[in-house]
């Protein structure tokens, strides 16, 4: 199991079993404070981790995980603009890397610059190749970047799927998350999702 470190492992189960593919969709970065955790503690457990990210995003990372925090490496194009030929080669550079947790930062991104279709078909074969292994993959899809129907394509072929929300009470704005999708545990209602210095904690259900 790969643990997210917060109250999340309750809602999903116990956490994300090995050859699982995670969709997070999310508002924002608020998906990546979520997917944070379960990469500093797939590194505190020993695991190997590959992040792929973009290239300024790389110092905050490496600020994060920590220097000697375990076995982890990222790819991060040069080029913000990736072709689909740069994607395959992406592709190919996963394929020789022996990772437990694949990290994919770079959807959101991906889907602005290519048609959904040519993006789900490289991500589809990737994680073929990933579930082949017995690794888990996750990856971030920001809702505001996406329509309803690539989303539905995403969750259909994904195993988890966690869902971040912004709720709008008068003037005030909830933070929720719940577990859409799970092959070991039923679906959640939505849960309050709190920020804090330390990271992110899970509150009480919400009404």
């Amino acid at each position: 199991m790969f643990s997210s470190g917060t109250a999340l492992d309750r809602l999903l189960g116990g956490g994300v079993e090995e050859g699982r593919t995670v969709l997070v969709e999310t508002v924002g970065g608020l998906g990546e404070e979520v997917v944070l955790g379960f990469i500093v503690n797939a590194l505190r457990n020993g695991r190997k981790v590959l992040i792929l990210l973009g290239k300024r995003r790389m110092r905050d990372m490496i600020r994060f995980v920590g220097d000697g925090s375990g076995s982890y490496e990222m790819i991060a194009p040069e080029n913000g603009d990736i072709s689909l030929e740069e994607l395959y080669t992406i592709g190919d550079s996963i394929r020789r890397r022996n990772a437990e947790l694949v990290v994919f930062f770079l959807l959101s991104s991906l889907l602005v610059l290519h048609k959904p279709d040519k993006v789900f078909a490289f991500c589809t074969d990737l994680c073929n190749h990933i579930r082949s292994r017995n690794s888990t993959a996750i990856f971030t899809l920001d809702k505001a970047l996406s329509d309803m129907k690539t989303r539905a394509m995403f969750e259909e072929s994904s195993d988890v799927v966690i869902e971040i929300e912004e709720i709008i009470e008068g003037f005030n704005i909830r933070r929720g998350i719940r577990v859409k999708k799970n092959p070991i545990a039923p679906p959640t209602d939505y849960y309050e999702l709190k920020l804090t210095n330390g990271g992110i904690e899970i509150g009480e259900r919400i009404l």
